[in-house]
């Protein structure tokens, strides 16, 4: 059992490595294709908005044809996207194939955490969801951190063919483990009904006040993040490889929150939690958007990857216990909300950047978080779910 979740694991490093890879590298792609900073991050937008669509749509195929059946088929189709990216000879083609990438990248995740969900007793759940999320938090420093070094020494082109092969070598580890591994019978799931089952989450005042959460969340949080990197490279004049030494940062601090997180929810609570990532998230965009040295963003940026899961981490665990009787329907709108946002975020904040530089719209994103933070503590998904103080 401990093995396919590491090999879980590994396809989940994958895809959330290939989902940040293009961070660092937009000031290299707006250069080559001759666009601004915004143009090229429609790259971002291109591949979050089909990620946040397609993810409704994996979860209601995942619990009637299985789980890793579809993850291993998407991850297959996947890897030909990612690779056919290094070969794009415009913006619009380069749109095109992240796109697509988007779209067929939408099953690992989710149905990883689901199939955890459904083969873990909740006794061993916790661990079986901590090795998984390793390797998460792996694929985020190696995609958006070491992305940048990777491209200033072989170049973007071969950095997305590189992980096109490391995405078909994750689809064979997989259906290699799945081969390996005895499944319990299989529960068919129905496809009619997926709709309602949607939307009776949403019928909850406490599942509206989620949802909208997430969905601010990533427009403010993850949107902002993506242009990281770009910022280290205009303000400070770093190259792609110290951009992406610097980024590493934000990955250490989720670390830390992940060897924590026991002693933090027994300490604070997920109200505090909630509350203090707010506050240290407006600490962190607050000294990004007026730091004039670069040796004051990487503590900031350190910082940042812990405030991201206090925040994050919280929702998701309040997202699980929206409906019990259909936890991969509320997930799967959760991560629809978070990527929506993000996919508009990115869209809005790129073009903002373009017009009224990178302090303004970091300074507003610092105050927006800790009010978003504030709001969420009255909410009643907050005030009733557990661990609360």
């Amino acid at each position: 059992m401990r093995s396919i979740v590491l090999l879980l694991g590994f396809a989940g490093f994958v895809a959330i490595a290939v989902m940040r890879v293009a961070d660092p590298l937009l000031p290299m792609i707006a250069d080559e294709f001759a666009v601004s900073l915004g143009g090229a991050g429609l790259i971002v937008t291109a591949y979050s908005l089909p990620y946040g669509l397609f993810v409704l749509c994996y979860g209601p195929l995942g619990d009637r044809y299985g789980k890793l059946r579809v993850i291993v088929l998407s991850m297959g189709l996947s890897a030909v996207c990612i690779f056919m990216c290094g070969f794009a000879d415009s913006l619009a083609e380069l749109i095109f194939w992240r796109f697509l990438t988007g779209i067929t990248c939408a099953a690992t995740v989710p149905l990883s955490l689901a199939f955890i969900g459904d083969h873990f007793p909740i006794a061993e759940r916790q661990k079986a969801l901590a090795r998984y999320m390793s390797g998460v938090i792996l694929g985020q420093i190696f995609g958006a951190g070491l992305g940048g070094l990777f491209a200033d020494v072989a170049g973007w082109r071969n950095l997305f063919r590189g992980y096109g092969v490391l995405t078909a070598c994750a689809a064979g580890a997989v259906w290699f483990g799945a081969r390996r591994f005895r499944m319990p019978p299989h529960v068919v799931t129905e496809l009619r009904g997926t709709v309602s089952r949607y939307l009776s989450v949403l019928a909850h005042p406490a599942g509206r006040e989620v949802m909208v959460a997430v969905f601010i969340e990533g427009f403010l949080l993850f949107g902002g993040t993506a242009f990281l990197g770009a910022l280290l490279h205009d303000r400070y004049g770093l190259s792609l490889s110290r951009v992406g030494a610097m980024l590493v940062c934000v990955g250490l601090g989720s670390l830390i929150y992940t060897a924590s997180v026991g002693w933090l929810m027994r300490r604070l609570g997920q109200r505090t939690m909630i509350a203090a990532g707010g506050v240290v998230m407006f600490v962190c965009f607050a000294a990004l958007a007026n730091a004039r040295t670069a040796l004051i963003a990487a503590p900031a940026l350190l910082l940042l990857g812990l405030a991201i899961y206090l925040m994050h981490n919280t929702l998701q665990m309040l997202a699980t216990e929206l409906a019990p009787e259909a936890r991969g329907t509320s997930v799967s709108l959760m991560a629809f909300m978070l990527f929506a946002g993000q996919a508009a975020g990115a869209f809005c904040l790129g073009f903002a950047i373009d017009r009224i530089g990178y302090s303004t719209c970091y300074m507003a994103l610092a105050i927006a978080l800790v009010l978003l933070g504030a709001w969420l503590q009255g909410t009643r998904a907050v005030r009733r779910g557990p661990l609360t103080r």
